[in-house]
């Protein structure tokens, strides 16, 4: 039953945490300050 319920939990994170980073890569930064640099492994998400 633990297993289970750890495994459900991971899967739910990980799609949160997925989604998550394909919003953030198809936006930007509207402040003037900053905008970190992306990744290579992040920028092969992008729509455009």
């Amino acid at each position: 039953m633990k297993r289970q319920l750890k495994k459900l939990t991971l899967e739910m994170a990980s799609k949160v945490i997925f989604n998550s980073a394909k919003t953030e890569v198809n936006s930007s930064c509207f402040f003037i300050g900053y905008q970190p640099k992306l990744p290579e492994t992040a920028k092969k998400l992008r729509k455009f």
